[in-house]
């Protein structure tokens, strides 16, 4: 009988501490679980925020290029109206100086040639003054033209903000 009782009390001995430290790496195991379930649980909400910024910057970028885009092309409108005024500027100048050639001519020539020469003032008056509503035109185009490049660059700025202002939470989120 001893000795099927000892091996028995071996074996009891042998099962009891081992049912102890199975619920205690049992618990143990469930805590780590736990604690690795969490860590996933920030990492994709982490992984979400900055997909989501990421999409964000993207159409922020989209915009910005759109924007400059539209800015460049008020610049040029706003070039062009500059450079017609100025070439507007040079033939009204020259006209002047005809007319005033003209006219100093005028006075000093008798009767008969003095008609033809009356047309040639005359004329050169009207041109005259089709030039000036042509330069007012102009101007007026300029004015509109620097309007526009005015509202294109103040949105261009609002963009540039906007992607600033992502930047920054970009980098509070990041480790």
């Amino acid at each position: 009988m001893l000795k099927m009782t000892c091996p028995l009390i071996l074996a009891a001995i042998a099962l009891a501490p081992a049912d102890g430290r199975a619920q205690t790496a049992a618990a143990s195991d469930r805590a780590e679980r736990d604690a690795v379930a969490e860590e996933v649980r920030l990492l994709r909400r982490a992984v979400d925020r900055l997909a989501a910024v990421a999409v964000r910057s993207h159409v922020l970028v989209s915009r910005l290029a759109l924007q400059q885009q539209r800015v460049a092309r008020e610049q040029d409108a706003v070039d062009r109206a500059e450079e017609a005024i100025a070439a507007g500027a040079r033939e009204q100048e020259r006209r002047r100086a005809a007319l005033e050639r003209a006219s100093r001519v005028l006075d000093n020539v008798v009767e008969e040639p003095r008609s033809e020469l009356r047309r040639e003032v005359d004329s050169l008056r009207a041109d005259l003054d089709d030039q000036d509503r042509q330069i007012a035109g102009l101007r007026t185009r300029l004015s509109k033209a620097e309007q526009g490049l005015t509202t294109e660059q103040q949105a261009y700025r609002q963009l540039e903000a906007a992607l600033s202002g992502l930047e920054r939470e970009l980098r509070h989120t990041s480790p």
